[in-house]
């Protein structure tokens, strides 16, 4: 009976080891490297650069020459015929025959009258087949071939800055997520600690109301300030369920428990660089403003190909029959030839186009100077809020200091008789208060530094920011 106790014992050890395995600890680079290896946004933005990559090198076949083979089987329904002149052969026979010394028994114009004048002749058969390899080379296409270079080289870093703006984006969003879960576990463990504070402040309550020391409504205030606690707690604990279900999305996890790894931080004064260092960088990183620089390209690129319609083109062209059946022999066998073609008039379509590709550089052009100047301000937004949460943090570590050694005198004071409930939960409040803005302060830091990188277009280094903190709210 002891040894099935002591097996049964064994198992429900293993079992629980087990289920706590299956708790994920996350550190922030885990879930980053989970978001990059596995969420489609990014597998997509991969495979978009991979399609204009290949159509770059689809526009640079465009100044390389192009040879087919062609089969051609024509068939016309009856011969094509063309009648020969025969009259100068007659003439000819004629005066070879009258000038002959001996006289024929047939006068010679009576031979030549039984010529005829004119004979049909077979030119190509009604119907005939033709194989033959033939070769076409652009040698000037008025800027066309050009154009479409440009315009693909364009599209080409459209697709690379949207590959890299997907990644700094969803990076930065999934950091945001991380943090937010990762304050609302921390909320939750302060409210946790003010209510176990709370319970035992209602425990003391209730003990010194015995022993007459303290008034009813003394014990019913700390059991009211008790109930506050735990319904703080409780909404609490239902609102990180929300920042736990946009975690988990986005990182593709099923685990029901996770715990953060990776703390709120603040770091001091003087270690991030100046304002002027991330406006900098976002003008020459930020993705969705090389986009646009891009797009300056692929506007030039149209404006180059509507000039091309006032130019003239030249195409070189080549052929060689390979085999042929019932083909003229009056047909050759190589041509070669140079082509030119210049668009005379075509309704004002071209000059139209032309003007319209103008506008459209311009816009882009105009657009980009707008961006670059809202990305600069919104620089200045982000660093304000970096520094207003340092400025937060540090106002309520002042109070921190102050509001613990309140509690302290308060509780001691009450265990004395000699202040009131209203006062002891006064003095947890404020304390829970301060640590709350500290846990909040380093929260809005680490948004507005996520921010800031992925404005600047560097996200990629915000771990390298993280590991200068010198601060870690501690609750």
């Amino acid at each position: 009976m002891l040894k099935k106790k002591n097996i049964l014992a064994v198992c429900i050890i293993l079992f629980a080891v087990q289920s706590i395995s299956y708790a994920e600890d996350i550190t922030l680079e885990q879930a980053l490297s989970d978001l990059y290896n596995t969420h489609e946004g990014i597998s997509q933005a991969d495979m978009d650069y991979r399609q204009k990559e290949l159509e770059r090198k689809a526009a640079l076949g465009l100044y390389s020459p192009r040879f087919s083979i062609n089969a051609l089987y024509t068939y016309f329904g009856n011969d094509l015929t063309m009648d020969v002149d025969l009259k100068p052969l007659k003439q000819g026979i004629s005066g070879i025959l009258h000038s002959l010394p001996v006289p024929l028994p047939i006068p010679p114009d009576a031979i030549v009258n039984k010529i005829p004048n004119t004979v049909e002749q077979v030119v190509q058969k009604e119907q005939f087949f033709t194989l033959n390899a033939a070769m076409i080379w652009p040698i000037f296409a008025g800027g066309q071939i050009t154009a479409a270079n440009q315009a693909a080289k364009a599209n080409l870093e459209i697709s690379k800055s949207e590959r890299f703006a997907k990644r700094n984006e969803l990076g930065s969003s999934l950091a945001e997520k991380y943090f937010t879960l990762r304050f609302a576990q921390d909320v939750v463990a302060l409210k946790e600690d003010v209510r176990n504070s709370m319970q035992q402040h209602y425990e003391r309550a209730i003990k010194l109301e015995k022993a007459g020391m303290l008034a009813k409504v003394e014990r019913l205030h700390a059991e009211m300030s008790l109930k506050e606690a735990e319904k703080s707690l409780n909404q609490s604990k239902r609102e990180i369920k929300l920042a736990n279900s946009a975690f988990k999305s986005m990182i593709n996890s099923k685990d029901e428990d996770i715990t953060l790894s990776t703390p709120l931080f603040i770091i001091e004064d003087g270690i991030i660089e100046p304002l002027t260092y991330f406006q900098d960088l976002a003008s020459l990183q930020n993705p969705r403003l090389k986009q646009l620089q891009s797009a300056q390209g692929l506007a030039k690129a149209g404006v180059t190909n509507a000039r091309s319609e006032f130019i003239p083109k030249l195409n070189a062209f080549g052929m060689v029959n390979i085999y042929d059946y019932q083909l003229s022999s009056m047909s050759p066998d190589v041509v070669v030839g140079v082509q030119m073609k210049i668009n005379l008039f075509d309704g004002l379509q071209g000059y139209h186009r032309y003007k319209a590709s103008k506008s459209a550089e311009e816009s882009v052009k105009l657009r980009s100077i707008r961006a670059e100047k809202d990305i600069k301000t919104l620089v200045e937004q982000q660093y304000i809020s970096l520094e207003n949460a340092r400025a937060d943090y540090a106002a309520a570590q002042s109070s921190l200091a102050f509001t613990e050694e309140y509690v302290r005198a308060r509780k001691k004071a009450f265990s004395q008789g000699v202040a009131t409930s209203l006062d002891v939960v006064d003095a947890e409040l404020a304390l829970s208060n301060a640590k709350l803005e500290a846990i909040t302060a380093a929260y809005k830091f680490d948004i507005a530094l996520i921010k800031l990188l992925e404005t600047a277009g560097i996200f990629d280094t915000f771990n390298s920011y993280r590991v200068k903190a010198t601060i870690e709210p501690v609750l």
